[in-house]
């Protein structure tokens, strides 16, 4: 089960400086409903029950104390996608799709071994934990030190992209969402569209060319036999470094531009917007509340509010929240009271999320979950899983979606759609 960390090497960002590679996991959680299978090394399996994330945190015992190698984030621990639709159980959310997509709604791998790739230093490292299983330990070395050939796999569409949602059905499900929100059910709903379409070939192919366009700072790319997430997202879930918690939220959103004084139009009106400002500042009001169930009393504070921050398709308003846990072992805790992230939901959090499960008329899967590493002393990073595509055998999948408020527009919620997946939409049509 490979897996690649990549952060887009943008020397603007103090984020992208290094990139992680793995594979050959310990053990394996696959998550489904309450039901969770953990797969051993020797071929041997458990089944447990309950919440996922309990399970996470009773497979994966921290060793707080412990000293990290300070020279590098993470050196190893646990690698793993979890689904949009991870806690619905939990949150009381009935299952109104068909599964469609044959993922897990978690699916998680303990890594002994990780190849550091350090951008600024311009050299790898090969980390190998003392625990390493042998035969891990003598295959990962024999993969470094044999010269082999270079490949070149292939990717390709078979056909074309179709959404799950025509023009006048998007809209039909927008002006129900303007209703809820008329009617005082809910201040703000994150609706989503699916794009799928027919593929053959190497999804990893498919995740290094994208990457290359994107250069997103919080991209991963895991495979598991015929499936594959490919995410190239802008946007930061939850960090904790030394029980020290950051979230931050995108809200508000405009598309770049070639010409540079259109593009400067479009940043300047997106950082005047008073309504991308108040539909940011209900996601930030969410996220300190999700955070201030499990950070230390008064320790929450919003240092940046508002920030613009511009990538190879789309400007994005970007807000940062912190706060502080008591004990690392809460990190466990805080990814459950967080997910899924605020800015992919809605508020409130809950009657958005059931607004979203009756509207939309497919499983989101991996979209809008979080893509995340947690190391062994409760160090964690992780992404919101939007600009996210899913190979399922053979078809490709990609959603693009958007916050809609009181006084949005439904034209133009349908087109900034659009803005934020076609740059991956039309690079995967091209013949690579």
């Amino acid at each position: 089960m490979p897996v690649l960390l990549a952060s887009g090497n943008d020397r603007r960002r103090n984020d992208s400086r290094f990139e992680f590679i793995s594979a050959a996991p310990d053990k394996i959680l696959r998550a489904n409903g309450d039901t969770t299978v953990i797969e051993f090394l020797d071929g041997t399996t458990r089944v447990s029950h309950g919440n996922p994330l309990d399970i996470l945190a009773a497979e994966f015992p921290l060793t707080p104390n412990s000293k990290p190698e300070e020279a590098f984030p993470f050196t190893g621990g646990a690698i793993g996608f979890f689904g949009y639709e991870l806690l619905h159980l939990w949150h009381r959310i009935a299952a109104n799709q068909q599964r469609d997509i044959d993922l897990p709604d978690m699916l998680v791998g303990f890594y002994s071994w990780v190849l550091v790739i350090d951008h600024q230093e311009q050299c790898c490292n090969l980390i190998i934990q003392d625990d390493c299983p042998d035969t891990t330990r003598r295959a990962v070395k024999e993969a470094f030190t044999q010269s082999r050939g270079q490949t070149s796999g292939k990717f390709n569409l078979t056909g074309k992209f179709i959404s799950n949602f025509s023009r006048d059905e998007y809209q039909k499900a927008y002006q129900q969402v303007i209703d809820y929100i008329h009617a005082g059910d809910c201040y703000q709903v994150n609706l989503t569209q699916r794009f799928s379409a027919p593929c053959s070939g190497d999804p990893c192919t498919a995740f290094t060319r994208l990457q290359t366009i994107a250069k997103a700072p919080f991209a991963a790319f895991m495979e598991d036999g015929e499936q594959a997430v490919l995410s190239f997202s802008p946007e930061r879930f939850i960090q904790v470094k030394d029980c020290q918690v950051m979230t931050q939220p995108i809200k508000g959103t405009r598309p770049r531009d070639s010409d540079p004084i259109i593009d400067l139009h479009n940043r300047t009106e997106l950082e005047t917007s008073l309504k991308d400002r108040a539909e940011n500042l209900m996601i930030v009001d969410l996220m300190r509340n999700d955070l201030g169930r499990i950070c230390s009393t008064s320790s929450i504070a919003v240092p940046d509010l508002f920030e613009t921050q511009s990538f190879t398709n789309v400007h994005h308003l970007v807000s940062t929240i912190t706060g502080s846990l008591k004990n690392a072992q809460d990190v466990f805790a805080l990814l459950k009271a967080g997910f899924p992230g605020g800015s992919i939901t809605g508020t409130p959090k809950i009657r958005a999320m059931e607004i979203i499960n009756e509207l939309e008329t497919v499983m989101r899967s991996v979209y809008c979950g979080a893509f995340a590493w947690i190391d062994l002393t409760g160090n964690m990073d992780s992404n919101i899983c939007i600009r996210t595509l899913v190979k399922d055998k053979g078809s490709i999948h990609c959603w693009g979606g958007g916050g809609v408020v009181a006084d949005s527009i439904g034209e133009q919620e349908y087109q900034e759609t659009l803005d934020k997946i076609s740059l991956f939409m039309d690079a995967l049509k091209a013949d690579f």
